[in-house]
């Protein structure tokens, strides 16, 4: 059921009066320990200060010791003070003496007050040291009490954006919904609002539906995509006929902006808006599926415009694959509901070489006389839906797959024979000696298999190792 989206307003709703704590310093209730240990970092802080200006007050005296700065200290007891006056001019010797030796002395008495110094700033250092690990241990001890109180004190941004991921609804495209991620996670606190706005993979999957209100199309859609960022989109766009008036030019326009980052699509559309969308450049899409009550006979898409398309399901059984232009060559999965007979689905498969996995519906056993055997060397999975019980073993005749790991075989329950028809059992063996293939899986549905065919499975194909029945 699908449910009105909501408007970016509303994504806001509960959390205009909360702080954004991303933002803004959160406002914290100091406790008595707390107090006691914001005064013990103020009192270290204070002595670490009063360390420095020592040391550096001692390094200007080493610098003038050092003869960096003018000595303008002088040692006030010497043995030559006493000297009596002697004649310049007969004893200039003597004089010239008494002088040198005042200068020595006074260099040897500041070169041991300089090696004190040293020492005494070694010691400084030390003490600081510790002083300034016990700061840090306090700060953080500090830190840690207060952490809990933010929403995003434990955890990285980085853990809160996969946390929130891993909210996500277990469908494959997201329908807005204020009762579920991503837009419940807005309204819980600014601070997950901020991290859930900026992770772009929560806003890459989408499910448009028309019951949407026209008037919040616009704006919710470009609020979403803007979230979505670089992220490679899946998008699930569903539009009945009678609401096409609803998906207007602006709408549609905004869609295929993002058409550069569209890799999975779902589209049930009236056929001129599909067109539309898939008249487009799709560098990135990986996987394409459709659905349409007219058989499009014009649908055109090249091989340069969606490069990478892998995937095409047919989902409706009015859809025809013959009549569309698809990248062919390309594809490695391909599934219709339309029924077809075995010699259409043998067309298909000629222009698709590069298969893995096919879903056929054969509608009756009929097989053109001119019918050639196919060799698909890529095949791996391949799926079987007969109308007509007898029409499930013929077709594999046809074929040869080296690669074949898992053949399922499946009875509607529309068909008159639902859960009384026999499974193919010997042309199932017959391929799988002619593909010398490892079939390891087989499942059946709606088909009467007893204790006694479970056996032969085993003892004909030895490789399998699982038989699911439904």
């Amino acid at each position: 059921m699908a449910h009105a989206p909501i408007h970016e307003s509303a994504i806001r709703q509960g959390t205009a009066d909360e702080p954004d704590v991303l933002t803004q310093p959160s406002v914290l209730s100091i406790s008595t320990d707390e107090s006691e240990i914001l005064a013990k970092i103020s009192i270290l802080a204070g002595k670490i200060k009063s360390i420095d200006l020592d040391a550096s007050s001692i390094q200007d005296s080493i610098d003038s010791i050092q003869g960096t700065k003018p000595l303008l200290v002088y040692p006030r007891h010497d043995n030559f003070t006493d000297l009596p006056c002697i004649d310049d001019t007969k004893n200039n010797v003597w004089l010239k003496a008494a002088q040198t030796l005042r200068t020595q002395l006074a260099r040897l008495d500041f070169d041991l007050i300089g090696k004190q110094l040293e020492d005494f700033i070694e010691q400084l250092i030390v003490v600081r040291q510790r002083l300034h690990v016990d700061l840090l241990s306090r700060t953080s001890a500090l830190a840690l009490r207060n952490a809990p109180k933010s929403s995003q004190g434990i955890l990285p941004v980085e853990l809160w954006a996969q946390i929130f991921f891993l909210c996500l609804p277990n469908d494959d495209f997201v329908k807005p919904d204020p009762r579920q991620a991503p837009l419940l996670l807005c309204q819980i606190c600014s601070a997950w609002r901020s991290v859930a706005t900026g992770t772009p993979l929560l806003w890459s999957t989408l499910s448009i539906r028309g019951s949407w209100r026209r008037h919040i199309w616009k704006s919710f859609l470009e609020c979403w995509l803007k979230r979505s960022g670089n992220a490679v989109l899946y998008l699930d766009i569903s539009i009945p006929a009678y609401m096409e008036a609803s998906f207007d030019t602006d709408v549609v326009k905004l869609i295929t902006s993002s058409a550069q980052r569209w890799y999975r699509l779902k589209l049930s559309l009236p056929d001129n808006l599909l067109r539309s969308m898939l008249d487009n450049n799709m560098p990135v899409l990986h996987r394409l599926e459709f659905s349409s009550i007219y058989p499009i006979a014009n649908l055109d898409i090249q091989a340069s415009q969606a490069p990478n398309l892998r995937t095409v399901a047919l989902l409706t059984k009015a859809l025809y694959p013959q009549p569309l232009s698809l990248p062919w060559q390309q594809l490695t999965s391909f599934s219709s509901q339309c029924w077809l007979n075995v010699g259409q689905h043998l067309e298909i498969l000629r222009k698709c070489a590069r298969l893995e996995s096919y879903s056929m519906c054969i509608v009756h056993a009929d097989i053109p006389p001119d019918a050639k055997p196919i060799f698909m060397y890529h095949l791996r999975h391949l799926e079987i839906i007969a109308f007509i019980g007898n029409a499930m073993g013929p077709v594999l005749n046809h074929l040869q797959l080296p690669k074949l790991t898992q053949l399922s075989f499946t009875v509607p329950s529309e068909s008159p024979v639902y859960g009384i028809a026999d499974w193919p059992k010997f042309y199932a063996i017959s391929l799988v000696e002619r593909s010398s293939c490892r079939l390891t899986k087989v499942r059946l549905k709606g088909i009467d298999i007893s204790g006694e065919c479970i056996q032969d499975i085993k003892k004909y194909i030895p490789s399998v190792v699982s038989i699911e029945i439904h």
